[in-house]
C-alpha cells in the first residue's frame, strides 16, 4: 500500500487525528438523536468529503494507511459514544422530551445553511429538488401514521440499511428514519441493553450491524457518483428533505418510547405518571404492566408537555440547538481550506 508523503504528513498530524476523532463522537452522538444527521455533523467539522472518499475507495478495495486510519477514527469514536450514551438519551428523551425534541429540531435546522452553501447559486434543478425531499419527508411520516411496521430479524437488517444510509448524509437523521420506523427504541435499547451485559441484545444488534455496513458502502458510492454527476439535484434533495424531517418531530406530545419505559424501575414509572398525570398506575404491578399503562392512558394525562415553563426552555433548547449546529458549520469552510479535496480522488 503506498502512501504520498501528503497522507504520511496528515497520519501523523495530532490535529487531523484530533479533528476526526470529534467528528467520530459527533456522528455517534448524533445518531444517537431522532432529528439530528451524523452527515451533518462530520459536514461541519470539514471531514464529510474525505468520509464519503474513504468508504468508497475501501469498498473498492483501494487501500492506504490514512483511508484506514481515518474510518478507523470515525467509526471507533462514534461506536464509543453511542455504546455509552444509549441510555442516557432514553432516559432524556422520556423525562425531558418537549425539551430534547427542540434542542433536536433546532440541531437540524442548523444544517440548513451548511447545505444551501453546498448548493451555491438557486437554480430549477436545486429547486425541484427541495420541493421533492419535503414532499417524500412528509409522505414518510403520512405513511407512518398508517402503516404498522414489523419488529424481526429482517426488519432489523432494514433498520441497519435506512439508518446507515441517513447516517452519511448531511441534513438527514438515521435515528429520526428509525423513529418513523419504529425501530428507534428497539435499536437503541439493544445497545443500552448491551452496555448493562444483556448479550441477548446481540440477536438484534447483529443484524443491525449487517444492515448498517451494507447500507454506509452502497450509499456512499451512489452519493460519490450523485453529487460529481448531479450535485445540484442531490442536494436541493438532501435539503428538502432536512426541512421536511422537522414535521414528524413536531408537536412534543407522542407517546414515551415502550423501551425507555422498560428500562425504569416501577418507582420510577409512578413518578413519571405523576408527573404527566396519568392517575391509576399504581394498581398495575411489574413493570411491564405500568409501562403498559401508561402507554395505553397517554392521551388522557392531566398535565400538558406545553406549559409556560415547557414552552420557555424547549424555545431555548432550540436556539441552543441551532446556533450549535450553525457554528460547527462555521468550521467546515476553514477545515476544508487546510485539507484536500476528495471528492473527486
Amino acid at each position: 500500500m503506498a502512501d504520498t508523503s501528503e497522507n504520511k504528513q496528515s497520519i501523523m498530524s495530532v490535529g487531523w487525528g484530533c479533528l476526526v476523532a470529534v467528528g467520530g463522537v459527533l456522528m455517534g452522538i448524533a445518531n444517537l438523536i431522532p432529528g439530528v444527521s451524523g452527515g451533518t455533523m462530520i459536514l461541519a467539522v470539514g471531514i464529510y468529503e474525505e468520509f464519503i472518499a474513504s468508504v468508497a475507495e475501501i469498498s473498492s478495495l483501494r487501500f492506504s494507511w490514512r483511508r484506514i486510519v481515518f474510518l478507523g477514527l470515525v467509526f471507533a469514536f462514534a461506536g464509543v459514544s453511542i455504546f455509552f450514551l444509549s441510555g442516557v438519551i432514553l432516559s432524556l428523551l422520556l423525562w425531558r422530551a418537549p425539551m430534547m425534541f427542540a434542542l433536536f429540531i433546532g440541531l437540524t435546522l442548523g444544517g440548513a445553511p451548511l447545505l444551501i452553501k453546498m448548493i451555491g447559486k438557486v437554480s430549477a434543478t436545486s429547486t425541484a429538488g427541495t420541493v421533492f425531499g419535503i414532499a417524500l419527508m412528509v409522505g414518510i411520516v403520512v405513511a407512518r401514521d398508517y402503516a404498522a411496521m414489523p419488529r424481526s430479524t429482517t426488519m432489523d437488517v432494514v433498520s441497519g440499511v435506512v439508518g446507515s444510509t441517513t447516517m452519511v448524509l448531511p441534513g438527514i437523521s438515521g435515528s429520526y428514519m428509525l423513529l418513523i420506523l419504529d425501530q428507534y427504541d428497539r435499536v437503541v435499547g439493544a445497545v443500552a441493553d448491551l452496555k448493562d451485559r444483556n448479550f441477548k441484545a446481540f440477536r438484534i444488534i447483529g443484524p443491525v450491524g449487517i444492515g448498517a455496513v451494507i447500507g454506509i458502502v452502497g450509499l456512499s458510492n451512489l452519493l460519490k457518483y450523485l453529487l460529481r454527476k448531479h450535485k445540484d439535484a442531490t442536494l436541493g434533495v438532501l435539503l428538502g428533505m432536512l426541512l421536511g424531517s422537522v414535521i414528524g418531530l413536531w408537536p412534543f406530545d407522542k407517546a414515551p418510547q415502550p423501551k425507555a419505559l422498560e428500562r425504569c424501575t416501577e418507582t420510577q414509572l409512578t413518578e413519571f405518571a405523576d408527573l404527566v398525570g396519568i392517575e391509576g398506575v399504581g394498581e398495575n404491578e411489574g413493570v411491564e404492566s405500568k409501562a403498559t399503562f401508561i402507554t395505553e392512558q397517554w392521551e388522557s394525562r392531566k398535565n400538558s408537555d406545553f406549559n409556560s415553563k415547557n414552552i420557555a426552555m424547549a424555545s431555548i433548547m432550540f436556539i441552543a440547538g441551532f446556533i450549535c449546529t450553525l457554528l460547527l458549520g462555521r468550521l467546515d469552510k476553514s477545515k476544508s481550506e487546510q485539507q484536500p479535496s476528495c471528492a473527486n480522488q
